[in-house]
C-alpha cells in the first residue's frame, strides 16, 4: 500500500495518479437532500453491518473508505450512483451497468432510489467490495 504524501491518501499502487484535491461533502449533496438520505442510511448500514468506513470526499464522487476505496456514491438529484468492484460481473436486474477493470474485476453500478433497496442483497454485494483487497 502507498500513501500519497500530500492528501494521505492510500493506494494499492506506488504513486498512483489521482487529485489530491478534497472537496466538501456538503457540495455534492446541495439541493439533492433525497440522496443525502440515502447516503447516510448507506453509510450507518455500512458501519453497523459491514465494518467501520471512512468518507473521502473528491471531486468526482464520494468514496467509501475501509483498507481501499471500495465504493464510490455520484450523488443525483432523486437517487445516489453506486458503483463498486467485485471479482464477477452480478447476476442481477438491479445491475446498471457493469465495466470490466481487469480480467479479474468488474466495476458493478447501480441505482439506490429508496432506503428499501439498501437491503440485505445490497449490503452483502457491498461486504464482498468491502473485503475483495484485505490482506493484500
Amino acid at each position: 500500500m502507498w500513501i500519497c504524501e500530500k492528501c494521505g491518501r492510500v493506494f494499492e499502487k506506488t504513486n498512483q495518479p489521482h487529485s489530491c484535491k478534497k472537496v466538501p461533502l456538503e457540495q455534492h449533496f446541495k439541493g439533492k437532500a433525497k440522496a443525502k438520505e440515502l447516503f447516510d442510511f448507506l453509510v450507518e448500514q455500512v458501519n453497523r453491518k459491514i465494518g467501520k468506513c471512512k468518507i473521502v470526499s473528491i471531486p468526482c464522487c464520494v468514496h467509501l473508505f475501509g483498507t481501499y476505496d471500495f465504493l464510490a456514491a455520484l450523488p443525483k438529484k432523486d437517487k445516489l450512483e453506486i458503483r463498486f468492484a467485485l471479482d464477477r460481473r452480478l447476476d442481477s436486474t438491479r445491475l446498471k451497468t457493469c465495466v470490466p477493470m481487469s480480467t479479474k474485476i468488474f466495476k458493478n453500478c447501480i441505482d439506490i432510489k429508496l432506503k428499501e433497496e439498501i437491503d440485505e442483497e445490497f449490503i452483502d454485494w457491498v461486504k464482498q467490495s468491502y473485503s475483495l483487497k484485505k490482506g493484500k
